[in-house]
């Protein structure tokens, strides 16, 4: 089945999928790819950008149409890119970054008439009803598994959560997945920063070791489980998307914060790890207010998407475990 690629986590993934084409979240972050996307995007642009352009450009044949957002400004600019140096139609969606649901709205009409004029399939409400009543199975699947990595104490790894995750951002919604319990008491952490790829599981199983990551607010992990379509018609969809909690790129940010300091005090965390990536400077900015909001012990990682330290990453999760 062909593929249609896309990157926000605003951008409804029943309506890709109404087009009987298979969603495909572009969330890939392998070094390699990143050091080969440095011939379409400048050195100091996000790793997982450049990865994502490298995947792009290497499985073009795949694709039959990409769909981006307007949220983060080096995503964005990858969109402009892929329109260059790729021959895939490529969309993308004003995301208002202020609370303007009416621009949002009128954004999600046009990409429904925009991908049926690319598809030749025109996208119906009845086939909108029934992507709603499927992905909305899976999610509730998802919330089930969610709660009991949030349980007390925590019966899923995050790590396990996360590999069953892929599948979602691939668009293996067929079979609910099956994730097995192992209990732990390990020091209960928060988990946020930048878009998590698809290659990062080493990382959630490293920090696993000493600490138990039992919720996060970032793209890639656990953030689509806060979309719940109550109404199974696009405007119930639309609804949906828009009243997620917001990601940090949105004005004012206060429900951000809001969101997050409320799930750390429900889930009794001890500790936060603020994972960002190379140039993401949205977040660099501002985890100095996230810390004094908090007060908690937060551990920075900043990564390239490479482990060439990871024996220094150990020794500071040892540490910061240990803290905790």
């Amino acid at each position: 089945m062909e593929l249609i690629g896309y990157s926000c986590a605003y951008v409804p993934v029943e309506i890709l999928a109404a087009t009987g084409l298979k969603p495909h979240r572009l969330l890939h972050g392998e070094i390699k790819m990143a050091q080969d996307g440095e011939k379409y995007a400048r050195v100091d642009a996000c790793p997982l950008v450049k990865s994502t352009l490298s995947y792009v450009v290497e499985h073009r044949e795949e694709f039959r149409c990409l769909v981006g957002g307007s949220g983060c400004d080096m995503a964005r600019r990858m969109f402009d890119i892929l329109g260059k140096i790729v021959d895939i139609p490529t969309l993308v969606i004003d995301n208002p970054r202020t609370d303007r649901f009416s621009i949002y709205s009128d954004e999600i009409d046009w990409l429904q008439k925009e991908l049926g004029n690319i598809t030749g399939n025109k996208i119906t409400a009845d086939a909108i009803q029934k992507e709603i009543l499927r992905w909305e199975a899976l999610r509730r699947h998802f919330r089930t598994l969610d709660e009991k990595r949030r349980a007390q104490p925590s019966l899923i790894s995050t790590a396990d959560f996360h590999k069953a995750v892929v599948n979602y951002h691939k668009g293996e919604i067929d079979f609910p997945p099956f994730i097995p319990e192992k209990s732990s008491d390990k020091p209960r952490v928060y988990f946020l920063g930048s878009a998590l790829p698809y290659e990062a599981n080493p990382a959630l199983m490293l920090f696993e070791e000493r600490l138990r990551i039992v919720g996060d607010n970032n793209c890639g992990l656990s953030r689509f489980l806060n979309i719940n379509c109550a109404e199974t018609t696009l405007d119930g969809l639309k609804k949906a998307y828009y009243d997620q909690p917001p990601c940090i790129m949105k004005r004012p940010n206060r429900p951000f914060y809001e969101h997050v300091t409320r799930q750390i005090r429900e889930l009794e965390c001890r500790g936060v790890i603020a994972w960002t990536l190379d140039y993401c400077d949205n977040y660099e900015f501002e985890l100095k207010r996230l810390e004094n909001r908090i007060d908690l012990p937060v551990l920075r990682i900043r990564s390239d998407l490479s482990f060439q330290n990871l024996a220094q990453l150990k020794t500071r999760i040892e540490a910061f475990a240990e803290m905790l």
